[in-house]
């Protein structure tokens, strides 16, 4: 009888600890999200971004993983890039974004925001288009279909 309440146990934890990130977005599955929309996806270092931005990058101590993105064969006159920002739930991004209005305060020289939430990530794509971001549509396709 103990044995077989143990092992009802153990099945009961793993059960839920695989409910409990169900629905959760990850920086990795965004990441094949964008290449299947056919962009080049690469990922920067946390020096990488330093150079970018003229302020801190993080939101409320969530560092982003930040890719460049770029269409494959095309001569693109100017980088762009994407901040992910991951949280552990869509709860937890919600509270963070209601504590400091994230993530209007950080700044890049000569690129301009465009901010797409869904679950428990924000995605901050940074265009040097301000009124027609280049590839707002292929990402936005890829954040849709996560």
């Amino acid at each position: 009888m103990k044995l077989l309440s143990g092992v009802l146990m153990i099945a009961l934890v793993i059960m839920l600890s695989a409910c409990a990130g169900k629905g959760a977005l990850n920086a990795d599955g965004l990441s094949k999200a964008f290449q299947k929309q056919g962009l080049e996806v690469r990922e920067l270092s946390s020096e990488e971004v330093k150079q970018l931005a003229s302020t801190p990058v993080n939101i409320n101590g969530v560092e982003p993983v930040t890719f460049e993105l770029t269409l494959p064969a095309a001569d693109m006159a100017h980088r762009e890039f994407v901040f992910a920002y991951v949280f552990s739930s869509e709860k937890e991004r919600i509270r963070v974004e209601s504590l400091d209005g994230t993530p209007a305060p950080i700044k890049m020289n000569d690129l301009y925001p465009n901010v797409i939430r869904k679950k428990n990530l924000i995605v901050n794509y940074w265009s040097y288009n301000k009124d027609n971001p280049l590839l707002i549509k292929q990402i936005s396709r890829a954040i849709d279909k996560l």
